[in-house]
């Protein structure tokens, strides 16, 4: 068990509870905010990098430059308020470590309901993918790129069929025509070709890359080919793999993770629109495509105990989009013209009744 599990932060504030995750860089904790007795989850720097933080001296550059960029973390993530995005509530320093408190997210990541052998119905895939792209448009709209979207970085909630993006670590600016400097951290199958280079362009096709990959697990449970190895190890197109995949939504994959940059939509707003417009049937329940690999029925996510969602409140309000999405798509009884008719005569004379008496009293 993690030493700081138990832990009491800010005077007593926020306990932590549970760790859920952890990276070369953060670890991930589920905790309350004893005050308001909600469930949140806080980020800090995971045990190894605060160990080479208190062997070095407080005041090298390394060491001011790894808070530095936990802070701009923090920052990025709260310019990009979307119901798609977790959202950030809090940012302290404690102890010399710095803390980034965000809304927790009861839920599964899609890496969770897909893997091993469940493949999304191409709808219910698109469902998502819609959502991850509004969200990323916001974020591209306030001058970032994400720069690590993955099934495991998507959430979805907790008896709903909304999905969160969460893990803005590797998020960085950009300007776009512009060379800049990229991490050497990459998520094999998701990233393009230009953050394995040391300098490249940022530009959103980064993104769109990450998106249509996702979307290509979603729909073959298979996590695609790195981007780097392509040009000697062929990736399969998505019909490829599962030949009932419509044309449209094969091209809309493989134009989005086109290798060379230049290629691919330059925004993620273009490659939406490449996708079909077919609606979610039931937004209650997610069916895996009937396939050589699955044929059973994904069951309703429940709240996860080990992995890394970032975030929302124990019974968070659904976003205007998702309430509207369930009624339009929530079944309706349709009666017969004579049982309509006579449902409606019955109404209309009960109403007569009750009127008369009123009127009598």
């Amino acid at each position: 068990m993690n030493t700081r599990v138990g832990k009491t932060l800010q005077d007593g504030k926020y306990v932590l509870e549970q760790q859920l995750g952890q990276g070369g860089f953060g670890i991930t904790f589920k905790a309350i905010h004893v005050y308001l007795g909600q469930a949140v989850v806080i980020k800090t720097l995971n045990q190894t990098i605060i160990k080479t933080l208190n062997q070095t001296i407080r005041e090298h550059p390394q060491c001011a430059k790894v808070e530095r960029q936990f802070l701009h973390e923090g920052r990025r993530l709260a310019l990009c308020v979307h119901p798609n995005i977790v959202r950030v509530s809090d940012f302290f320093m404690e102890d010399g470590v710095p803390y980034l408190v965000m809304d927790y997210v009861p839920g599964q990541t899609l890496r969770q309901v897909i893997f091993p052998k469940n493949p999304l119905p191409e709808t219910a895939a698109i469902h998502y993918i819609r959502q991850i792209g509004a969200a990323l448009q916001v974020v591209h709209q306030n001058g970032l790129l994400h720069r690590d979207v993955k099934p495991q970085n998507i959430i979805l909630r907790e008896g709903t069929q909304e999905v969160v993006l969460i893990d803005f670590g590797t998020a960085r600016e950009f300007t776009p025509d512009t060379v800049e400097a990229h991490t050497s951290l990459v998520s094999q199958g998701y990233a393009p070709i230009e953050q394995y280079m040391s300098q490249a362009k940022r530009t959103t096709a980064t993104d769109v890359y990450g998106l249509a990959a996702t979307l290509y697990t979603l729909l073959t449970a298979q996590v695609p080919v790195a981007s780097i190895l392509r040009h000697h190890q062929p990736m399969p197109a998505p019909r490829d793999l599962l030949p009932r995949l419509s044309v449209a939504v094969n091209r809309a994959v493989m134009q989005g993770m086109a290798v060379e940059v230049q290629f691919r939509p330059k925004t993620v707003t273009e490659w939406l629109a490449l996708l079909p417009n077919a609606p979610l049937s039931n937004p209650d329940i997610v069916q895996p495509i009937a396939s050589p690999v699955s044929n059973g029925i994904i069951p309703r996510p429940s709240a996860i105990n080990g992995s890394y969602p970032a975030s929302e409140s124990t019974n968070p309000p659904q976003s205007p989009n998702a309430t509207s999405l369930t009624a339009a798509l929530t079944p309706t009884l349709v009666a017969t013209p004579t049982q309509g008719f006579s449902n409606a005569k019955r109404w209309f004379l009960g109403v007569v009744a009750i009127t008369s008496l009123i009127w009598r009293c």
